[in-house]
């Protein structure tokens, strides 16, 4: 209880002594059994209002007293409830104080988190630069060791595939073929391999590089092609030409009809009937017609004539697939099938045969466009020299 409470309470402690002392004085007025007179006797009429006023006094202070302790009691429980409302303010606002306090401690500590973090990364990059650094000055050292000794056999295995690496890219250009180099290109690979250097590893890189361009164009047997070729010169020979049957058919009529009503055997013989009586026509009338250009007969000797010419043509063919000329290669096939279409016969199963084989040859690429494989020897070369130069220095 705070002291602003103290003489309230030494109040309210002085009304109920008051009130006992008056209950006590109105029992002492009351008359008890024991002093109850015997004998009727007349009251007094004083005495009795002077009773009665008294008792009137003790009910108004009584009424008064309760009154009054009512009142301090209402006055106590409103102090009492303001010093609870302050007491809870008070909480309320240590609380606040708390969580903004934590709150605040959280804030900074999030910002001394991000600082860390990127105190992290720019040490992580720096480490990154030093073991950049260090691994360079590594090599520098290895090379300087290795320039410091005589010529050892890692140098004769280098001059070696520096041979290789020549050699390769003159075929490349001389002979414009990627089987051989990509051969040798193999091979010095495998050389830098067996060196287990680390200071040639971006020779190996350059070496890959040329290796998966030469991998990537398309792969053509150049003897195989050749080998074809003269198969079907050869084959040339035995074509039969177009006969005075096939040049004159029957009419469209013979067509029309159904195979219900001819077979196939009546057909032919039909046709080669109406081919032979044609035939002794032509000997004793010549119809000339002016309205179409005339293509005459091959004669035996022209058909003969005709056959050369083809020959010629895929012989023509064969040395532009050597010269890797790719437009004659292909003009070449194509003339070649042309008079093969135009005065050989077609159902003949060594002409079609012939004529498929010239299709699929005249599709092959001749002269494909060889890339540049330099790459890797400049590589080795210059590797070569930092080595004779930090060699010099050593001396």
């Amino acid at each position: 209880m705070s002291e602003t409470d103290k003489p309230n309470g030494h109040q309210q402690n002085n009304d109920i002594v008051d009130a006992e002392v008056i209950e006590s004085s109105v029992e002492d007025i009351k008359p008890t059994p024991a002093e109850a007179p015997t004998e009727t006797v007349k009251p007094d009429t004083t005495t009795a209002k002077q009773s009665g006023s008294k008792i009137a006094i003790a009910a108004v202070l009584i009424s008064l007293i309760a009154i009054a302790g009512v009142t301090g009691a209402g006055y106590w429980g409103k102090l009492q409830l303001a010093e609870l409302n302050t007491a809870i303010d008070k909480k309320l606002s240590s609380q606040q104080l708390a969580a903004t306090a934590a709150l605040t401690d959280s804030q900074t500590a999030l910002a001394e988190l991000n600082e860390s973090f990127q105190q992290i990364q720019a040490e992580k990059a720096s480490q990154t630069v030093e073991i950049a650094a260090l691994q360079e000055r590594l090599s520098d050292a290895i090379k300087q060791v290795e320039a410091g000794r005589n010529r050892s056999e890692n140098d004769w295995r280098l001059a070696e595939a520096e041979y290789l690496l020549r050699l390769a890219n003159q075929r490349v250009l001389m002979e414009k073929r990627a089987e051989g180099a990509l051969a040798l290109l193999k091979n010095t690979d495998q050389i830098i391999k067996e060196l287990d250097d680390v200071s040639l590893y971006a020779l190996r890189q350059a070496l890959a590089s040329d290796i998966a361009k030469l991998e990537a164009l398309p792969k053509l047997d150049v003897e195989g092609t050749y080998l074809r070729l003269t198969a079907l010169i050869e084959q040339t020979k035995d074509l039969p030409t177009l006969s005075l049957e096939q040049q004159r058919q029957l009419p469209e009529l013979l067509n029309e009809m159904t195979s219900n009503t001819v077979t196939p055997e009546t057909q032919a013989a039909i046709t080669s009937g109406f081919a032979k009586a044609l035939a002794k026509l032509e000997s004793l009338v010549v119809i000339q017609q002016h309205d179409k250009p005339v293509e005459p007969i091959l004669s035996p000797d022209q058909g003969h004539y005709l056959r050369q010419n083809i020959q010629l043509l895929l012989e023509q063919g064969q040395l532009a697939l050597l010269r890797q000329q790719s437009d004659i290669y292909k003009n070449s096939l194509t003339r070649a099938q042309t008079l093969l279409e135009q005065y050989f016969d077609k159902t003949n199963t060594n002409t079609a045969a012939l004529l498929r084989a010239l299709s699929q040859l005249s599709k092959l690429e001749v002269a494909p466009t060889i890339p540049d494989i330099s790459g890797s020897l400049k590589q080795l070369q210059s590797h070569m020299k930092e080595m004779a130069k930090l060699r010099a220095e050593a001396n």
